[in-house]
């Protein structure tokens, strides 16, 4: 599959407007206040890291939620949640390329 079709299947334009969408729904899924989707590094550690989000463990159960809901991909389990959510880039790259589940 080649990444224009992926990014159709997915609802956006282009990287950047899905890394935007994860922000969104990060923020959102978390009720981080005070956040915005812009201020917010796409290339730092967003559970744990040094970014303004200050999320945890359970907030990732927050977000493995929502992205099945919204884009229709599962972190199975603890590992790939792990590496997947090591920054917003590889969060994008594991939406793009994960096998799709019923939303």
């Amino acid at each position: 599959m080649d990444l224009e079709q992926a990014y159709q299947e997915l609802n956006v334009s282009s990287r950047e407007d899905l890394i935007f969408k994860l922000k969104e729904l990060v923020i959102r899924a978390c009720d981080v206040r005070d956040v915005k989707p812009e201020d917010v590094p796409t290339d730092v550690p967003f559970i744990g890291g040094p970014g303004p989000l200050k999320l945890d463990s359970l907030d990732a159960m927050e977000i493995a939620m929502d992205l099945r809901f919204t884009f229709g991909v599962e972190l199975k389990n603890a590992s790939t949640a792990a590496q997947a959510m090591q920054s917003f880039d590889s969060l994008a790259d594991f939406v793009i390329q994960a096998p799709k589940v019923k939303k």
